[in-house]
């Protein structure tokens, strides 16, 4: 069933919502467009973009050529939503993914979405165009297709300041009309309830992918004002009919694991991502969740995440044990708090991915920064640990991050 007919709940009433897979579709939309769908998978309309995609989506920021096996056994699993993006990889995820679904017949069977990475000529106000359309190009050659379904805005900071921007909308809009994108989204890692309700009000974009997570679920009552703000920014998202795709939330599940002695998060077969995953497709709102999988453990456990019975009663005995953990859930107020301008979420974010074995891809993003912005330009003042909800030793775990990323 399709998830989005209104918001009838509310974000913290994810409890009774995690017991139904969606809502009714609404008198006047158009028929949803289907994709190799199997009866052991779920699916939900994708907001305006009547795309009816698979409740789990793979992300690809680590698929290369090596890891097509996992393509294929998701596609038999029924999903149907494949992200990347021109930077993962180095232009190596992309080529994955062309080898793999322009064959057989592959391509016409799946949605795929890329994204354009510009923060730099956004920043400069300059050259945003043309670095868009570039771009589009490259990824285009790369998947070996005319057109992507989706193509987003990439935001791996924030796009806070660049979500309306003039030129970007331009290039964005021209992609459409060219009919090498049929929809424009944006992704945001830092600050998505601001983002979320900023594009919603714009009426520019068909979808967004948010970084969300069990932790971040709580912050609300931590006094996160923009964490909180989640609730009217889905409504708003809703409103416009905008769909919703949540990232990162497993954000730091191990270390929430680490520090309970809660049975059902000890038994086999159900693990604390399994719990993450299913927790964020319970909140009303949300069309599915993305996977970075780079191993058939990864497939075959998520694949079976839509299924998974939460009860009100397991939501929030589980939003306690992660509120109560002090992990970091990347939720951005560390940066607002230094007044150095260390990238502080985002060395913590490459110092996680060095932690799940992505080394050389986390050392890449960590050198990719800004000499200012890196860990020995913090001046040790305490105002991101003295502002962090979660009280996470931030001074520690940056030193920890410049350890063994330098």
């Amino acid at each position: 069933m399709e998830r989005r007919e209104f918001l009838r709940q509310t974000v913290v009433g994810v409890g009774a919502a995690a017991l139904g897979t969606g809502l009714g579709r609404a008198a006047g939309w158009p028929k949803v467009e289907r994709r190799n769908e199997r009866p052991a998978m779920q699916y939900a309309r994708l907001g305006r973009t009547n795309l009816r995609v698979s409740r789990i989506v793979h992300g690809s920021l680590f698929t290369n050529m090596q890891r097509l096996p996992l393509l294929e056994r998701l596609m038999e699993g029924g999903v149907n939503y494949f992200d990347t993006a021109w930077l993962y990889g180095g232009g190596r995820s992309e080529e994955a993914f062309g080898a793999f679904f322009s064959q057989h017949g592959r391509r016409d069977k799946v949605f795929i979405s890329s994204k354009v990475v510009i923060i730099r000529e956004l920043k400069a106000a300059t050259g945003v165009y043309e670095a868009a359309m570039k771009q589009a190009e490259t990824s285009l050659r790369r998947l070996k297709t005319d057109h992507v379904d989706i193509m987003m805005l990439h935001g791996s900071n924030t796009l806070l300041d660049a979500v309306e921007n003039p030129e970007w909308l331009r290039a964005a809009e021209d992609l459409k009309k060219q009919g090498k994108a049929r929809f424009i989204g944006f992704s945001e890692h830092a600050k998505p309830a601001e983002v979320l309700a900023r594009a919603a009000a714009s009426g520019k974009y068909d979808m967004a992918m948010v970084a969300f997570s069990l932790v971040k679920g709580e912050w609300g009552s931590l006094g996160r004002a923009d964490i909180k703000a989640m609730e009217p920014a889905l409504a708003a998202a809703g409103k416009a009919d905008m769909g919703i795709v949540v990232m990162k939330a497993a954000a730091r599940a191990n270390e929430i694991a680490a520090g309970t002695s809660e049975a059902k998060l000890k038994k086999p077969g159900f693990s604390i991502q399994q719990l993450c995953y299913r927790y964020v497709l319970g909140v009303p709102g949300v069309d599915a969740v993305v996977c970075g999988m780079t191993n058939m453990a990864h497939v075959e456990e998520n694949l079976k995440v839509p299924a998974i019975d939460l009860a009100a009663g397991d939501v929030e005995r589980f939003r306690d044990i992660a509120a109560a953990s002090r992990v970091c859930g990347f939720c951005g107020t560390c940066l607002d708090a230094c007044p150095n301008g260390i990238r502080v979420q985002d060395i913590l974010r490459f110092h996680c991915y060095w932690g799940n074995g992505y080394r050389a891809a986390a050392r890449a993003e960590y050198a990719a920064l800004a000499p200012g912005q890196r860990v020995p330009a913090c001046r040790d003042c305490g105002a991101c640990e003295e502002a962090c909800p979660m009280r996470v030793p931030i001074r520690l775990r940056l030193r920890e991050a410049h350890h063994v990323l330098a």
